[in-house]
């Protein structure tokens, strides 16, 4: 058990290190361009989001972006009055467009294809209609690097700060765990996955990757398999800039969040071989440190297991205070120092991450069946 606990150990340590620690390290030099700004398609599929919408079609039409760029709102079937907001918004703003697909598939996977079938730009950036942009400079940090020849710029899209109920406090850190894995993956030269909370790349990468119909079979997916897929390691560019991020409205019950996320980890088994051997490593590696750890503490073993602990935790939190310093940034409006959970918490958290995967992958196995 000890030898075991050692091994674990060794691979948590790496990961965390090696994949990490580095995740939001600037890779991307985004110059101040003033001319010469390609025109962008701003993508935004929507399904009974009339609480929301409307600030998030906002945050997008007040970008300070000096190049052209529309706004394609694709309403998926919604019932409330969503299509009547964006039909008002239009009437100010010539750039929205309200496109309506007629009868989709589960998932967003058709009025996305539609979304991008209709856009009249060859970059696309992509967002959720539960979100907003931090700032006025997404726009043009977002797409910076598909100007500078890259297929796909990976973003950041973390939570709203929130009072610190256990449920918000809980996404706030899962999102960031998730951040740090994509981010840190792609920095490697493995993208595995983008959230389409914030993601752009350009037409030509969407077509010659075959569109979302490889996976069409599927409800959720649609940024995953897509990135993972096709996206090559020198093509992909990570946007770290504090000003880059967008700002989603937390789940507000449990069942909301624990659907949301049952969609997402039901499509991993659709991964690339390589990606499913890491990820599983660093999910089994979590998981056996800390109930190796926990069974070592009733051994002669009590103080390595306790040693070896504190080492691992005081590392996964300095890196998880990265997060926290940039989404802090004065530029982002919501600070992420408020939502960092105290150290106790933090560590509560940390350890309940495997079990709770653990949970998702079992409930993923059930059909899907909303979005």
């Amino acid at each position: 058990m000890l030898i075991v606990f050692l091994v674990v150990s060794g691979l948590q340590l790496f990961f965390w290190s090696y994949y990490m620690k580095g995740a939001l390290k600037e890779n991307v030099p985004l110059l101040v361009e003033h001319f010469h700004q390609n025109a962008v398609s701003v993508i935004v599929c929507f399904r009974n989001e009339e609480l929301m919408l409307e600030a998030c079609l906002r945050s997008i039409l007040e970008q300070n972006f000096s190049g052209a760029f529309e706004v394609l709102a694709v309403d998926d079937n919604s019932t409330d009055g969503s299509a009547a907001i964006v039909k008002r918004l239009a009437v100010q703003d010539d750039r929205l467009r309200l496109l309506t697909p007629g009868p989709t598939r589960p998932g967003k996977k058709d009025a996305l294809t539609f979304g991008i079938c209709n856009a009249r730009h060859e970059h696309l950036l992509l967002t959720d209609a539960d979100c907003i942009a931090a700032t006025n400079k997404w726009l043009h940090l977002m797409t910076a690097p598909l100007r500078q020849g890259s297929e796909v710029a990976l973003g950041c899209g973390l939570y709203k700060a929130e009072a610190q109920k256990e449920l918000s406090s809980w996404q706030s850190f899962e999102a960031q765990y998730v951040l740090l894995k994509y981010m840190g993956f792609a920095r490697r030269g493995l993208p595995y996955m983008g959230v389409g909370r914030n993601l752009a790349y350009t037409k030509t990468f969407f077509n010659s990757a075959g569109g979302l119909e490889a996976h069409a079979d599927l409800p959720g997916g649609d940024d995953d398999l897509l990135i993972g897929n096709a996206a090559l390691p020198q093509a992909t560019a990570r946007v770290t800039h504090p000003d880059s991020i967008t700002l989603s409205a937390p789940a507000m019950t449990w069942g909301e969040f624990i659907r949301q996320r049952m969609r997402h980890q039901s499509v991993g088994f659709r991964y690339r071989p390589r990606h499913q051997l890491l990820l599983g490593l660093l999910a089994l590696s979590h998981g056996l440190f800390f109930l190796l750890g926990f069974c070592l503490l009733f051994t002669q073993w009590w103080w390595l297991a306790l040693v070896v602990y504190v080492l691992r935790f005081l590392m996964v939190h300095f890196v998880f205070r990265q997060v926290s310093s940039f989404g802090a940034h004065a530029g982002a409006k919501d600070g992420f120092k408020k939502q960092t959970p105290p150290i106790g918490r933090h560590m509560i958290f940390d350890a309940l991450l495997a079990p709770f995967y653990i949970l998702l992958a079992i409930a993923g196995l059930l059909p899907a069946r909303r979005w």
